[in-house]
């Protein structure tokens, strides 16, 4: 995450701006926030997302008023799981069979993309009714890079690109992987494009106690989830002391937090987003 220079000159104490974190399969939980912004008639101006945090932003600023995202979105997050992600115990073992040292990544984004090209009602920025940035992280230079234009899905696979998950993507001349290892809660980005009020969407980890991690997998994520709270607290505070006039209203539904990493049961998924939307209900009331 680099620090932006922000004229501090062009916040708009109206615009409305909403960051989606990352957060593995937890992003379920902004599923549920989004029904609570629906419902409270909170109209973005602008909408930012990395990781899982981008599909979501990617449905929101494709309809940012009526509830078709939100019903869009419980459907798309329906069809996954392990095996659709290349995730199965089987699709493991003999990627690392295949490839030994040289396997790129646990799982396979091919059927996510594939997917994508079939169902996906929106397939570039330019149909989207919302601004919308999807951050990822240049694999090379280590700085996150912001889609705005251009074909959408070449964005979120590069932003959901976890490492040693799913393999890097290229775009263009570039090679990215997940957004959420530059910048996990895209805040300076809505702050660059003036939004006064930033409504801060945190599915993954922000403090809790963690329980000690089973496997070699847990371990690695549990690492990230630490790493990348700890980068995202340092970017509010900097905003805050930066630019005073920009309002970050942090949402933190703290719903899931007993999933195991890529859990994507129909049944476990609806009850993490009926929680998040509970949750979030009871916050935008008090703000």
């Amino acid at each position: 995450m680099k620090i932006r220079d922000i004229d501090s000159k062009i916040i708009n104490k109206e615009a409305v701006g909403i960051s989606y974190s990352g957060g593995g399969n937890r992003g379920v939980v902004h599923i549920g926030v989004l029904r609570a912004f629906l419902e409270h008639k909170i109209i973005p101006n602008h909408i930012a997302g990395v990781s899982a945090g981008a599909f979501i932003a990617a449905f929101h600023a494709y309809d940012p008023v009526t509830f078709n995202s939100f019903t869009d979105l419980k459907v798309t997050f329906s069809y996954i799981n392990k095996a659709f992600l290349g995730l199965s115990a089987w699709q493991v073992i003999r990627r690392l069979i295949a490839n030994g040292l040289n396997t790129k990544s646990l799982g396979d984004s091919s059927k996510i993309a594939e997917f994508l090209e079939r169902r996906l009602p929106f397939k570039s920025f330019e149909d989207l009714k919302t601004s919308l940035a999807i951050g990822a992280t240049n694999a090379e230079t280590g700085q996150d890079t912001w889609f705005k234009s251009g074909p959408i899905i070449p964005a979120l696979l590069a932003s959901s690109a976890t490492p040693g998950i799913f393999p890097p993507v290229r775009v263009g001349e570039d090679v990215f992987i997940d957004g959420g290892v530059s910048d996990n809660m895209p805040l300076f980005e809505l702050a660059r494009e003036g939004c006064g009020v930033i409504y801060a969407i945190n599915a993954g980890y922000a403090g809790e106690m963690k329980r000690p991690p089973k496997n070699f997998l847990e371990n690695i994520i549990d690492a990230r989830d630490i790493a990348q709270y700890q980068t995202t607290r340092y970017e509010a505070e900097l905003i805050k002391s930066l630019y005073p006039d920009v309002k970050i209203i942090p949402i933190e539904p703290r719903a899931g937090l007993k999933l195991a990493p890529y859990d994507f049961t129909p049944e476990k998924a609806e009850a993490v987003i009926e929680e998040s939307y509970k949750h979030s209900l009871q916050i935008l009331k008090e703000t």
